[in-house]
């Protein structure tokens, strides 16, 4: 895995986002598709519903890292940390949160556009998303579209997801579509505004999202209060996060 260079620093400096792979073998992808496969099969069971309606139902996962190991592993390749640490510019990243995100087939809807740092309880806009395909992603199915350069806009409040108002005007036309194959990523900062519509292909749309933060940001959660991973900090205010729910990953080369 070859880390990143100049040019691509400067792509993702100017458009907020860098597709870039492949990142995993075709075996990698597979053995994440696995233990997603483990992973859902045991919840579904735990919940007394078959698998097939679990995934129609449920489409996110969070923290997923502390329930397979295989998971966890993922998150602690050191080259992704040093690409993470390099686009932020800082010596070490740790983990602010992982998801997982199901687009099943013919069951999905679409993401508004957002910016991700609004909805975080940290200090600084110092973050970057690495959103990493585990199955191909195009048009059809529902692939990530950004808007080039609008993450130097800086912060906007949040946007609600239930009745989105986020109006581009002429400024529309700009959007970019950004399809990637599985194992390829799409490093994103976390100002960077993106959308993603419908899958309405007959294929599953599965993505493994691993957020980088600073590891000198600290805790602030004035900036939004119902965050889920308020439960898991255990500092004050103004602190750096704990490692045990927050660990280092990794940092520059």
């Amino acid at each position: 895995m070859v880390l990143l260079d100049s040019k691509q620093v400067e792509q993702f400096q100017r458009d907020g986002y860098l597709p870039i792979g492949p990142l995993l073998t075709l075996d990698q992808v597979g053995a994440l598709r696995t233990a997603l496969d483990e992973l859902w099969t045991q919840w579904a069971r735990s919940l007394g519903v078959s698998l097939g309606e679990y995934r129609r139902v449920v489409s996110q996962w969070t923290n997923v890292w502390e329930s397979h190991p295989v998971l966890d592993a993922q998150l602690r390749v050191p080259q992704l940390a040093a690409m993470a640490a390099t686009l932020i510019n800082c010596q070490r990243v740790r983990l602010f949160h992982d998801h997982v995100i199901s687009k099943p087939p013919e069951h999905s809807h679409t993401i508004p556009w957002h910016q991700d740092y609004p909805y975080w309880p940290v200090s600084a806009p110092r973050a970057v998303s690495l959103w990493l395909a585990l199955d191909d992603a195009d048009e059809e199915s529902g692939c990530m579209h950004f808007m080039p350069g609008a993450h130097r806009d800086g912060e906007r409040p949040a946007v609600d997801f239930l009745n989105d108002t986020t109006h581009w005007g002429q400024r529309g036309d700009e959007q970019v579509a950004v399809p990637i194959p599985a194992g390829w990523g799409i490093f994103h900062d976390c100002l960077s505004w993106h959308t993603s519509p419908p899958n309405n292909s007959s294929r599953p749309r599965r993505a493994h999202i691993t957020i980088y933060m600073d590891a000198e940001c600290t805790y602030w959660p004035s900036h939004s209060e119902w965050h889920p991973m308020n439960k898991r900090v255990s500092v004050a205010p103004g602190e750096i996060f704990n490692d045990d729910r927050f660990p280092i990953l990794g940092g520059k080369p």
